[in-house]
């Protein structure tokens, strides 16, 4: 599998890809996208300076993700991660 891609409004939010890469090195809960589009993923997470971040991506046929979307998580995103992970 290829590294990710990211796309230009990945960052819009102000988060980087090292963000994106402590998200993934630390507890994070993974679900399908919550308006119901095929190969899209939503993370729930930390970033590097702790912030509860929200990724969303796209899987692409050859295995690579394309991340489209870094913000910081709703309040109800947050409460989720939280009740997982107690």
């Amino acid at each position: 599998m290829k590294g990710p891609v990211f796309v230009p409004s990945a960052f819009r939010h102000g988060y980087a890809e090292e963000d994106f890469y402590a998200l993934l090195a630390g507890r994070y809960l993974k679900v399908r996208s919550q308006r119901g589009l095929d190969d899209i993923y939503e993370l729930l997470g930390r970033s590097a300076a702790g912030d509860y971040l929200h990724v969303v991506y796209r899987t692409l046929p050859h295995g690579a993700l394309r991340v489209f979307h870094m913000s910081r998580m709703t309040p109800r995103q947050q409460r989720r991660f939280q009740r997982f992970w107690r």
